[in-house]
């Protein structure tokens, strides 16, 4: 290359490195950090300008705190001066790329904003409460519920334009894997075989498939039926996710003749079935340990090791290992071909290679095309490397800090567009209240706010999932590691009923699963949650109060919905009472109302 063009190239590459650099200031590196067990840190006065902390320890950040057993809250404090070239015109943002789980933010003593959920992008606009060319304190309180936590992505200062640019991530613009047909107005029902009856096994769930198809379910989950390890077991009963052998049957639960007829009695319904399966680890008297010790992880001394000190009862494999890979895919297409289950929920799926994932449904589809692989993860990488449905924590969490913690409604909508600029386009995210890792949802909450949570679970884009004896309103979850069962004869305030009418008018109006949605301002939007569904000739009209007051609510549809927007709407589900002409809604406490426009119908 010659001499004058090799100058002229790096003479660009130094001008455009000076250019990022004029819109964008790192405040990565370290800070200062304190562990909070006893959450006395607001009360204290952590973020305080004034408050000594010469007691706090350094941390260099992105990354996870140092000690990857303590769960709780975390604080952060760090001082930074905004450099000249930021000031000077446009916006200035405070961008986190990740925090693990969710943070507090607070700025020369002020609180600035609070973000729910982890591995998720999110800003917080400082144009007007930054000090020029003065110190600036920057206080972030996080709190963890579960692995380690921390600040674990980049801080920077960024000079913007619109907001979209401080949430677009790299997969926003890729276009997620193509979903099986039958799951867009699909409900997901999750079954722990164990705990779902008293008998805890196939023949008693087999016999409530009527049941369970009439409450409008289309998948039936079954957490993981193989034979569980005894060596290093946690409880009498030890987890299901420690798993013996990949290919048989616990006998506990029945025979292989009994799954299958499971199976075929839930297709006779049009019920899918898919098996939960941890692909990321065994249990430490799995075979394969004494068969194949290198396909999994060890320590410097060869040691076979636990993925974490918590998860003591199973030990990691170590895919770096092609004898490994060979086998997990196998096992893979083996209930597929040999039990006719109609895909998989694969628990932390993120913990296993991206590349493995995509091989894996490509097999797997050759057996059946329309098979469903749902990841135990969030991260919008997985829509491209084998998975059509991932969890949607982010909702679950922003549920929890509308209701528990007093975040006003609207941070459901701030949740839903960080959703929409984060992850593939067409991507579908499962939507829940509970689980088997999470808290009933009547152990967190009245029987009135269970109800409006479930109803946004089923109006929100995805598809919305039930943990079983969540529809009677159970209030104890099973435990993994012991024997307990479902009471099924608790009282269900309402629950079965509203599941059932949501899920048919998922059926019915396909403007709740492939329709677009928008949130609409409210009077008051610290306490009503507004949503328009939008498809072809219908318009779904979503409103929630998820606050402890009746409200009187204006809603102005004139900029929205033009054409219709003085018509009388059809109430489907709901408790409140629309007064249309004027365009006012009673809604009390907790309630919430579904109403239903078609045009076709106004037009004539």
């Amino acid at each position: 290359m010659p001499r004058i063009l090799n100058d002229f190239l790096v003479l660009l590459m130094v001008l455009s490195n000076c250019e990022i650099n004029q819109n964008v200031q790192s405040l990565s590196g370290k800070w200062s950090f304190k562990y909070d067990p006893e959450d006395i840190g607001e009360t204290q006065g952590y973020f305080r300008t004034a408050f000594v902390r010469k007691d706090w320890i350094s941390l260099n950040i992105p990354a996870f705190w140092d000690d990857p057993r303590y769960d709780g809250i975390g604080w952060y404090a760090v001082e930074f001066r905004v450099r000249k070239s930021l000031i000077s015109g446009n916006r200035l943002a405070l961008v986190f790329e990740a925090v693990d789980d969710d943070a507090v933010v607070y700025l020369n003593g002020e609180k600035i904003g609070e973000h729910t959920g982890p591995g998720v992008q999110f800003y917080f606009d400082l144009t007007q409460q930054v000090k020029p060319g003065e110190s600036n304190l920057l206080v972030v309180r996080i709190n963890d519920s579960g692995g380690a936590g921390g600040i674990t992505g980049n801080v920077t200062l960024r000079r913007y334009e619109e907001p979209t640019e401080l949430l677009q991530s790299e997969f926003s613009q890729e276009e997620a894997q193509t979903v099986p047909d039958w799951l867009k107005t699909a409900c997901i029902y999750e079954v722990f075989v164990r705990a779902y009856s008293r008998e805890g096994n196939f023949e008693a769930l087999t016999k409530d498939l009527p049941r369970i198809k009439s409450l409008g379910m289309d998948c039936i989950w079954l957490m993981p039926i193989f034979p569980i390890g005894e060596k290093h077991r946690k409880g009498l009963m030890g987890s299901p996710y420690s798993i013996r052998d990949f290919k048989s049957v616990n006998p506990d639960l029945g025979t292989e003749q009994d799954l299958k007829n499971l199976v075929s009695n839930a297709h006779e319904l049009g019920i899918k079935v898919i098996l939960d399966i941890a692909c990321n680890h065994s249990s430490w008297d799995n075979l394969l340990i004494e068969q194949h010790p290198d396909w999994y992880s060890q320590d410097a001394e060869g040691n076979i090791i636990a993925p974490n000190d918590d998860w003591s009862d199973v030990a990691d494999f170590n895919y770096n290992s092609p004898g490994l890979r060979e086998y997990m895919w196998e096992t893979l297409e083996y209930w597929v071909t040999e039990f006719d289950i109609d895909g998989y929920r694969l628990d932390v799926a993120e913990l296993v290679p991206d590349d493995f994932w995509k091989k894996a449904l490509k097999g797997l589809q050759k057996i059946k095309s329309n098979l469903l692989m749902l990841a135990e993860g969030d991260h919008p990488r997985l829509y491209l490397n084998g998975f059509h449905l991932t969890y949607g924590w982010n909702t679950r969490r922003t549920f929890y800090q509308i209701i528990k913690n007093d975040y006003p409604a609207d941070f459901l909508a701030q949740t839903l567009e960080k959703e929409y600029y984060r992850y593939p386009r067409k991507a579908l995210k499962m939507r829940f209240t509970e689980n088997h890792d999470e808290a009933r949802t009547t152990a967190l909450f009245s029987a009135e706010q269970t109800r409006v949570l479930t109803f946004l679970t089923f109006t929100l884009p995805g598809v919305p999932m039930v943990y079983a004896g969540q529809e009677v309103g159970a209030a104890e979850k099973p435990s993994l590691f012991e024997k307990s069962a479902v009471d099924w004869r608790q009282f269900d305030n309402g629950l079965s009923d509203l599941i059932r009418r949501m899920n048919s008018l998922r059926r019915k109006n396909s403007v709740l699963t492939s329709g677009t949605y928008q949130f609409i301002k409210t009077s008051h939007p610290e306490s009503i949650c507004a949503i328009l569904r939008s498809e072809n000739q219908e318009r779904v009209l979503i409103i929630a109060n998820l606050k402890g007051k009746s409200q009187t609510v204006s809603v102005d549809l004139s900029q929205v919905l033009p054409d219709i927007a003085d018509k009388e709407p059809q109430l489907l589900v709901g408790t409140g009472a629309f007064l249309f002409e004027d365009r006012i809604l009673l809604l009390p406490c907790f309630g919430y109302d579904y109403y239903l426009f078609r045009l076709e119908t106004i037009n004539d």
